[in-house]
Parts: C-alpha cells; structure tokens; sequence
C-alpha cells in the first residue's frame, strides 16, 4: 500500500514542462554554434526558394 501512496505523491512532469526543458536545451546548444545563425538562415532560404519553384511551375501550367 506504500508503493500506491508512493506514486501518487510523485508528479509526472507534464507535457508543457517537458517541451520547455527541451527547448532550453536546444537553444542553450544553438547558442554555443557560432555559425548557427548562417545554417538557420540557409535553410529558410531553401524552403522558400522551393516554395518559390513550385509556385512558378503552377502559376506557368495555368496559362497554359
């Protein structure tokens, strides 16, 4: 019966918790990277220039 008392009385770390100690430890190691902002950046501009792309292609096959 002390196990049960035992289990009750620790609390589960909620989800919020949990996703906010992860992202501390993400920028925490983001920050150490000195050439993180240049890799960030890098692949932001890859996504939109494949957004970009695909846009062009649709936008040429309409006036078609």
């Amino acid at each position: 019966m002390e196990d049960k008392e035992k289990k009750k009385e620790k609390k589960p770390i909620n989800d919020a918790e949990r996703v906010a100690k992860i992202m501390v430890e993400n920028m925490i190691a983001n920050m150490a990277d000195p050439n993180f902002e240049e890799k960030r950046e890098r692949i932001l501009q890859g996504a939109v220039d494949k957004v970009l792309k695909k846009r062009n292609n649709n936008t040429d096959e309409d006036k078609s």
